[in-house]
């Protein structure tokens, strides 16, 4: 089999269903802010400055950007879930460590409790795929025959 096949095959899993879309929509609106400049975000311009002014490598500034927006559109649709689940729980994982650990545990501190939750919903999407309801079930479906 192909390594495209690979990567989006997934079963018809309706639990995987509701960790993506769960995922999608909690990191679409943090996407939204870091693109579009919506619900109090600076846009795209403003989150690349605040990025690099943090040291971060424009290179990975723009790929935790994309991760944060596309990623959260392909989860909720199922489209190149692992990839996107991937990019989230990476974007997530660097936050956390770079930002949020020095203020401890709790979220309404400016911790890390929630980047704990994305990697709990990001790790069975990586390793196991979309589930039902999904672009990538459907296109696998195809690739098979």
């Amino acid at each position: 089999m192909n390594l495209l096949y690979k990567l989006i095959a997934t079963n018809k899993d309706i639990t995987l269903t509701i960790l993506r879309v769960t995922l999608g929509v909690v990191i679409f609106p943090h996407g939204a802010q870091k693109v579009l400049g919506s619900f109090g975000g600076y846009g795209f311009d403003g989150t690349m400055g605040f990025m690099t002014g943090m040291g971060i490598p424009a290179v990975f500034a723009f790929l935790a950007i994309v991760a944060e927006f596309f990623g959260a559109i392909g989860l909720i649709v199922g489209l190149f879930t692992r990839v996107a689940a991937f990019g989230v729980f990476a974007t997530m994982f660097v936050a956390a460590v770079l930002v949020h650990l020095p203020n401890g545990f709790f979220a309404d501190k400016g911790g890390y409790e929630f980047h704990l939750l994305t990697f709990g919903l990001a790790i069975p999407l990586i390793l196991k795929g979309a589930g039902s309801f999904s672009l990538d079930d459907i296109l696998a479906g195809k690739l098979e025959k």
